[in-house]
């Protein structure tokens, strides 16, 4: 009786650690997410049946924007009914090189 507790104990464990290993493979191999680099600039959502939507981007989840429309509106969109985000990418300013003489 011991002896089959012991091994489904060690079963559990053994299964856990895969399970743990296959979730560090997932993120690894998982593909760079834009989202959090275009937080807080205007971008404009195009929904699938069409509409556009201006907006600054707030917040995000895995299944939600938060959009402030500006004049004290915000709106929630969910990513299933969108069909593109457009965003401007602004180049990093470069300080100019100074020469010594």
């Amino acid at each position: 009786m011991g002896d089959n507790a012991e091994i489904d104990r060690n079963a559990d464990d053994h299964a856990a650690t895969i399970m743990d290993a296959s979730k560090a493979e997932k993120k690894a191999s998982s593909p760079p997410q834009f989202i959090p680099e275009i937080s807080s600039g205007p971008i404009m959502i195009r929904m699938k049946d069409g509409r556009p939507i201006k907006g600054v981007l707030e917040a995000q989840n895995l299944y939600q924007l938060l959009l402030d429309l500006g004049h004290g509106k915000k709106m929630i969109v969910f990513k299933g009914a969108i069909s593109s985000i457009e965003y401007e990418v602004k180049p990093k300013k470069e300080k100019p090189a100074v020469q010594k003489w």
